[in-house]
């Protein structure tokens, strides 16, 4: 899977489809955690129900930080920062889908012939110092990575658009779709991620070439393939702005389920005049806290093996989120 950076390879990878497919989607499976399983009312299950898509950062790449003479898109690492000249692997692009959500998509376009790590196309979530390791933290228990992507390959380039799930750091699921066809159109894809238990993490890459990191090197580029992406989600299509609203909560919980500490990603530097309450699956207030400045973790080690409802309250507003305590 293209999770790891062209300058600092990492030497595995996920099990790829036949190269003679033109598109196609493949999996991974881990054995390295056995866990223990954990059952649901299925009441608890329609009553607590959460989307999965809130944490991928910067999904529909509405958001871009302005450095020097380019722009990168917020949450993405790439290699704009290695480009001595008026070429940028990554770009933002008024050509979006679908139309009526956002302004933007991301563009990502090899150069040859290869100078240094400008020239190769791919967006990722992880740092490019520390490829193919966790990037955000997720809930529920997503199945599939989904959004919107057209293509360009060019001199059999190979388009990758990939997916790792992670558990307490370890690599526990994953997929990715390879395509060598030219799409023109928007198209959405549906990549459907392997079985798992239980993930608390994940990181998504996204690259004009094939990222081999089997070899330790990059399988291309070949030529001066493009790549457009937006939208991405888990589980289902984005297919409005309402939708794409949704998936971005001011807090997110990391890892979830969680055993004894858990950490709080809010969108607010300082926590000011915040309130965290706990309640069970019946709604009964158990703990309720106001966070110090700052505070991004919660002490849950007294809590019983369960499902709860985190809530959050500020001035601006108030968000629940659903929490696995399991140990």
């Amino acid at each position: 899977m293209a999770a790891a950076v062209i300058c600092n390879q990492r030497k595995e990878r996920l099990p790829s489809t036949n190269k003679y497919l033109k598109c196609g989607v493949s999996t991974i499976n881990s054995d390295k955690n056995k866990m223990r399983k954990f059952t649901f009312l299925l009441t608890v299950l329609i009553a607590m129900t959460i989307t999965t898509n809130a944490q991928i950062p910067n999904n529909g790449f509405e958001n871009w930080t302005t450095i020097g003479s380019y722009e990168n898109p917020t949450g993405w690492n790439n290699c704009n920062s290695y480009s001595t000249g008026l070429f940028f692997p990554v770009t933002k692009s008024l050509d979006h889908y679908p139309p009526s959500v956002g302004d933007y998509s991301i563009r990502i376009e090899n150069q040859i012939p290869l100078s240094n790590c400008s020239s190769y196309g791919f967006a990722q979530t992880c740092d490019n110092s520390n490829p193919g390791t966790p990037a955000f933290p997720i809930i529920g228990h997503p199945t599939s990575l989904c959004g919107y992507y057209k293509c360009f390959p060019q001199n059999n380039d190979t388009i990758q658009i990939g997916i790792m799930l992670f558990h307490n750091g370890d690599l526990i699921a994953g997929a990715e779709l390879l395509c060598t066809d030219t799409i023109a159109n928007w198209t959405s894809f549906n990549i459907p991620i392997s079985t798992y238990t239980f993930a608390d993490s994940a990181t998504i890459a996204i690259c004009a070439f094939y990222n081999d990191t089997t070899a330790g090197i990059p399988y291309g580029p070949f030529g001066n393939s493009v790549l457009y992406v937006d939208n991405l989600s888990f589980d289902n299509l984005i297919t409005s702005i309402s939708e794409q609203n949704f998936i971005n909560p001011p807090f997110s919980l990391f890892p979830n389920p969680a055993y004894g500490i858990v950490n709080i990603n809010i969108d607010n530097e300082n926590n000011d005049d915040m309130t965290l309450n706990i309640y069970s699956v019946i709604g009964t207030l158990i703990r309720t806290e106001i966070l110090k400045k700052n505070q991004r973790q919660v002490n849950i080690s007294e809590l019983n093996n369960g499902t709860y409802m985190i809530e959050i309250k500020s001035k601006e507003w108030t968000e629940k989120q659903k929490l696995i305590i399991q140990r």
